[in-house]
C-alpha cells in the first residue's frame, strides 16, 4: 500500500464510496415513501377504489420529489460506511504510511459529493416540480373518472402572462362556486366577471347567474388594487377606475386555457414542491400578498431552505470522514445507526428552524441556513479533532 498513486487511491475510494451511496439511497428512499407516500397509495386504493396500476403510475411520477430528499442522506451513510470499512480493513494506515494526508484520502469523495450537489439542484429544479404536478393532476383526473370529486376552498390563480385571474370561494370537482375571473389583458380595461357558479364542460367554462363589469383604468397600481380586491372577494371598485359597460347574463360560455385539475393542481401546491425560479415568481405575486404575514415568511424560508438543503452533501461528508475512520468502527452497526442519528438531528433541527423563522422570532434567510452552519462547525471541529489526533 506504501506508494499508491494518487490515481489508484481515487478509484479505492471511489469504488467503496459509490456502492454505498446506492445502498444508502434506496434505504433512505424506502424510509420516506414509507413515511410520505405510502399512506396516500393506501388512501387511493381503500378508500376511492383506484387500481394497483393508477396507484403505482402516480408512485413513479411523484418519486423525483422524494429521491431529491434522499441525496445529502446517502451521502452520508456512504461517508460513514466507507470510510469506516477502509478503517477497520488497515487500508487508511496503510494509505498515510505511504505519505497520503487526510483531506487527499477524503477528496474523492468530497468531489464526488459537489457532484451530487449538482445534481440535487437538477433533479430538484428541472425534474420533481414538473412530475410532481404531473402526478397530482393524473390522480385527480383519475378520481375524477370514477366520479369522485374532492372539495377544495380558497382558490386563487392568476396568469400575469395571459393577463387573467380566477378566484373561486369552493370546488367540488368541475364545478366551482362563487367565481370571480379578472381580464385585465387590454391595456388599459378590465373586466371583472362574476358568476354563481363556474362548469367546466368539455373545452370550455360555462359560468351561470354571471354579471360582468368592464372598466377603464389607469396605471398598474389600480390593476393591482382591483386584483387584491377581487380575489380577497371585496368587490368594492370605487375610486379604480370609470365602469363603461354592465352586462348581466343566466348563462355565459367562454374560453379560458385552464382545466379545473390545472387550477387546482397550480393553486395547492406546496411551496416544497416548487422550484426556485416558481417560488420567486410566487413570492412576489398579488395571490401570495392577499395571504398572511406568517405564509409569506414561509415561502422566503422555502426559498432560501431550497438553495442550502443540497449543500448538505458537502457538510455531511466533513462530518462522515472523521467519524468514519476514528478507530474501532462497526461498519455494519455503528455506522449504520449513526448515519440514521444524524440524519434524524439534522432534520429535526432543520424543522425547528424553519418554525422559529416562520412565526418571525428569527429571520426567514438565517433559518434556512442554521443547520448547515451548525452542522459545518461541528465538521470543522471533528476534522479538525482528527487531523491533531493522527499527526
Amino acid at each position: 500500500m506504501p506508494g499508491l498513486p494518487l490515481r489508484k487511491l481515487d478509484r479505492l475510494v471511489l469504488l467503496e464510496f459509490i456502492p454505498f451511496f446506492l445502498m444508502g439511497m434506496a434505504a433512505f428512499t424506502l424510509l420516506m415513501v414509507a413515511a410520505t407516500l405510502f399512506r396516500e397509495m393506501m388512501k387511493y386504493i381503500t378508500d376511492y377504489g383506484l387500481s394497483l396500476n393508477q396507484v403505482g403510475t402516480f408512485f413513479i411520477m411523484a418519486l423525483p420529489q422524494t429521491i431529491a430528499y434522499t441525496f445529502p442522506m446517502a451521502i452520508l451513510f456512504a461517508g460513514l460506511l466507507c470510510f469506516g470499512r477502509l478503517s477497520d480493513t488497515s487500508q487508511i494506515t496503510a494509505i498515510r504510511a505511504g505519505g497520503v494526508g487526510f483531506f487527499r484520502i477524503v477528496l474523492p469523495a468530497l468531489v464526488f459529493s459537489w457532484l451530487i450537489v449538482l445534481a440535487t439542484f437538477i433533479l430538484s429544479e428541472k425534474v420533481a416540480p414538473q412530475s410532481t404536478i404531473a402526478a397530482k393532476q393524473y390522480i385527480r383526473n383519475a378520481l375524477i373518472s370514477k366520479g369522485i370529486t374532492l372539495a377544495e376552498e380558497d382558490i386563487s390563480y392568476m396568469d400575469k402572462k395571459a393577463g387573467w385571474l380566477f378566484a373561486a370561494a369552493r370546488a367540488e370537482g368541475n364545478v366551482f362556486y362563487e367565481v370571480k375571473w379578472l381580464d385585465f389583458a387590454v391595456p388599459g380595461e378590465m373586466t371583472i366577471y362574476i358568476a354563481e357558479e363556474g362548469t367546466w364542460e368539455s373545452d370550455e367554462w360555462v359560468f351561470r347567474n354571471l354579471r360582468a363589469i368592464t372598466m377603464a383604468i389607469d396605471g398598474d397600481e389600480a390593476v393591482n388594487d382591483i386584483l387584491e380586491k377581487g380575489a380577497n372577494g371585496d368587490i368594492d371598485f370605487t375610486g379604480n377606475g370609470e365602469v363603461v359597460h354592465v352586462l348581466v347574463s343566466p348563462k355565459l360560455e367562454m374560453k379560458i386555457a385552464r382545466t379545473p385539475s390545472d387550477l387546482l393542481t397550480d393553486v395547492n401546491r406546496d411551496p416544497e414542491e416548487m422550484s426556485l425560479q416558481e417560488l420567486y415568481v410566487w413570492m412576489r405575486s398579488p395571490s401570495a400578498h392577499m395571504r398572511t404575514e406568517q405564509y409569506l415568511r414561509k415561502l422566503e424560508g422555502t426559498y432560501h431552505l431550497k438553495i442550502a438543503a443540497p449543500f448538505m452533501s458537502i457538510v455531511f461528508i466533513l462530518i462522515a470522514a472523521p467519524l468514519g475512520m476514528a478507530p474501532q468502527r462497526s461498519t455494519s452497526t455503528l455506522g449504520i445507526g449513526l448515519s440514521m442519528l444524524l440524519v434524524f438531528g439534522y432534520y429535526l433541527l432543520m424543522t425547528f428552524s424553519v418554525k422559529i423563522g416562520e412565526s418571525g422570532l428569527l429571520n426567514p434567510i438565517v433559518a434556512a441556513w442554521l443547520p448547515n452552519a451548525l452542522f459545518l462547525a461541528a465538521g470543522i471541529w471533528l476534522n479538525a479533532r482528527f487531523y491533531m489526533r493522527s499527526s
